[in-house]
């Protein structure tokens, strides 16, 4: 346990704290960046198929018209 009843180890505590706290924010946005281009990289990946099997269909429907 922790004594806080120092003035100087409360400074120590809150210290720690806000590091941990800016750590944690840093670390997070990291994350957050991560999954982001995860999720791009899926939707393009995802536009590329669809796209094709779109231009497909498209092809063939206009086969179809004289």
């Amino acid at each position: 346990m922790i004594d806080i009843t120092h003035p100087t180890k409360i400074a120590e505590y809150a210290r720690g704290i806000a590091e941990c706290l800016i750590t944690q924010r840093g670390q997070a946005l990291a994350e957050y960046t991560l999954i982001l281009a995860f999720v791009v990289m899926a939707c393009v990946l995802a536009l590329g198929f669809l796209g094709l099997a779109l231009a497909g269909q498209i092809n063939s429907l206009a086969g179809a018209f004289p």
